[in-house]
């Protein structure tokens, strides 16, 4: 079981758009979250808007079964968190149940499917996605996101409140990237 001990919220802080966040801390230290594990990508990069111009993008990571231990651990220390100080972030005592109800879990899960991970990541600006190949050189993004296996180094940065919901950032900073084989396995062509 992971150790949350040292993790903490800040007061919440509203920017000039009125969003409301609050900067989570491992200690004084940004919590940084590197994966041993390499997870899939079901479905390519996207945003809310479809923007093909836009930066800012969510991507769904398939996380193998230590993966989805870890972050219902950190769910459930969340809620936790969240219950016990809600006043202080809510300016309202809720129960647990309630913060259930208003709280966006990590992990997304639909019927039978693995846990999905919610991610985001810039693809330009200085806060950029890194992209690293198995031989630990800098490169471009996958061109098949879906044939491709990437290791994340997640910055679990933040939670978001907007109305009565909520919910964790996590923030692809590098992602070590294993593409899949594009060799023929059938060698040449058959004479017959």
């Amino acid at each position: 079981m992971a150790t949350f001990s040292n993790w903490s919220l800040a007061d919440v802080h509203v920017n000039a758009k009125g969003a409301k966040t609050c900067q989570l801390l491992d200690g004084a230290a940004r919590m940084l979250y590197t994966s041993e594990v390499y997870c899939t990508v079901p479905f390519p990069p996207s945003n809310f808007d479809k923007d093909p111009a836009a930066t800012r993008l969510n991507l769904e990571l398939r996380v193998p079964p230590a993966l989805e231990v870890f972050f219902d651990e950190v769910d459930a220390w969340a809620i936790a968190y969240l219950t016990t100080h809600a006043e202080r972030l809510f300016s309202k005592p809720l129960s647990a149940e309630q913060v259930r109800e208003s709280y966006h879990p990590t992990l997304r899960r639909q019927g039978d499917y693995p846990a999905l991970l919610r991610t985001k990541f810039d693809s330009s600006g200085r806060r950029a996605c890194k992209f690293w190949s198995v031989d630990q050189q800098a490169r471009g993004p996958p061109e098949d996101w879906r044939s491709s296996e990437v290791r994340p180094q997640l910055h679990i940065s933040h939670l978001w409140i907007m109305g009565r919901e909520c919910g964790l950032v996590l923030n692809a900073e590098a992602l070590l990237v294993q593409e899949a084989s594009t060799f023929c396995p059938f060698g040449s062509p058959s004479p017959f």
